[in-house]
């Protein structure tokens, strides 16, 4: 199955091996796969090993230390409650119906 997006429908679909009509190889790596949406569009994807598709350029790398440094504090305060004070999860007798 391949996820494939067509652009008269505006919509991403699953393409199953029932819709695929033609599989290609275009270089060595690249493989085109062609088929038709449930509507009926034609869609092609490109796959295999040499298609590399862009990065994504909302993703800008990790966050900065100056970021996560005040994080690591609030859990290491967290660490020290929770060794300090015993945690329970049952329920006090009040709430019990039967």
């Amino acid at each position: 199955m391949f996820v494939v997006y067509c652009a008269e429908c505006d919509r991403r679909t699953l393409l199953g091996v029932d819709e695929v009509d033609w599989v290609e190889n275009l270089t060595p790596g690249m493989i085109s796969v062609s088929g038709h949406c449930p509507r009926g569009h034609e869609v092609v994807v490109l796959t295999g090993d040499a298609f590399t598709p862009h990065e994504d350029p909302r993703y800008y790398g990790p966050a900065p230390r100056i970021w996560t440094k005040p994080l690591n504090r609030v859990r290491a305060l967290f660490g020290l409650l929770l060794a300090r004070f015993e945690v329970r999860r049952d329920l006090p007798g009040p709430f019990y119906r039967y």
